[in-house]
């Protein structure tokens, strides 16, 4: 007896500490038939969902001529209706064609005729940062999914590129699961791509249903007459308020995002937060995970070794 407790000690401790290896080692599996919550990790870089079981919608990969693209989208459900919705992206290429990935995403972000990263009337906010070949984007806007999801104004044959909601696979999920479309969604858009981060791309979709904030109901959901367009929100107060508060936060989410990619200080956005609140924000994180790791070694489930080890991942 004391020689299987002794092996199933060992093998609790082989399966912890794998655990925490591939945490920083593999890029997470989304599945179908799966949720997620937690950490997740795409492309090599962890990110934190917010809370509750988020569900794939989507996923995609493709490869043409030395250029690869892949992605997720993950949506979080209540009272069958999309709550929130994120897309992960990626476009990853050699040097040589590095140009073209640029002349692609210049022509759909930058120099489009519709929808991109630049000033336009009905988006709250736009902050950018271009130079060469690398560009650093954060654009917060409102949209009309139903919109979005048949009748785009950008013409993806035209422009080769798509945004999540116009994917068949996304479309062929919300009529799968028959979920009710949310009139509006707030969304946030956080990208990057430099020849010197491996000349990848990468872009962050975070968008919230505003009928789950406490706001309530959307009264219009046609993009140019909603209450949620910028020119109407000064006669919602309620309203104005939640997208301030959006705003925020997604000035401190971009911020993490460039951490994350280890964007260059020259790079950087300028967003006006409080670099040392969000410093304090993070040492907070680190002390209570250092705790749960104390608890599991006080208990008895990780040696000191283990803990050790641990201990010493995270704070690096």
């Amino acid at each position: 007896m004391k020689k299987i407790i002794k092996t199933l000690r060992l093998l609790l401790s082989i399966s912890l500490i794998f655990h925490f290896q591939s945490l920083s080692a593999s890029n997470t599996w989304f599945s179908k038939n799966k949720t997620y919550s937690g950490q997740i990790k795409f492309k090599g870089i962890s990110y934190k969902l917010p809370e509750g079981d988020w569900e794939v919608a989507n996923k995609y990969d493709w490869h043409i001529m030395g250029i690869a693209g892949d992605g997720v989208t993950l949506v979080l459900i209540e009272n069958n209706t999309i709550k929130s919705l994120m897309e992960f992206g990626s476009v990853t290429t050699s040097g040589k064609r590095q140009s073209l990935v640029s002349q692609i995403l210049d022509r759909a972000y930058f120099n489009g005729p519709t929808d991109g990263c630049y000033e336009k009337s009905e988006y709250y906010l736009v902050k950018i940062w271009r130079e060469g070949m690398a560009a650093n984007c954060l654009r917060i806007r409102h949209i009309d999914l139903k919109k979005e999801m048949n009748n785009p104004d950008y013409k993806v044959d035209a422009d080769g590129y798509s945004e999540p909601y116009y994917s068949a696979g996304f479309k062929n999920f919300i009529k799968k699961r028959k979920l009710t479309i949310p009139k509006i969604l707030i969304s946030s858009q956080h990208g990057y791509m430099s020849p010197s981060h491996g000349g990848r791309t990468q872009v962050v979709y975070l968008d919230r249903n505003p009928e789950f904030l406490n706001v309530g109901e959307t009264l219009i959901g046609d993009e140019n007459n909603s209450e949620y367009h910028k020119a109407n929100l000064t006669k919602y107060p309620k309203k104005k308020k939640l997208i301030d508060e959006i705003i925020q936060q997604s000035f401190v989410y971009h911020r993490n995002f460039e951490e994350k990619l280890k964007v260059k200080d020259h790079q950087r956005l300028d967003l006006g937060i409080n670099e040392n609140k969000q410093k304090e924000n993070q040492n907070k994180s680190i002390v209570s995970e250092l705790q749960k790791l104390n608890d599991l070694f006080k208990s008895g489930v990780i040696t000191k070794q283990e803990f050790e080890a641990a201990k010493k991942k995270l704070l690096k």
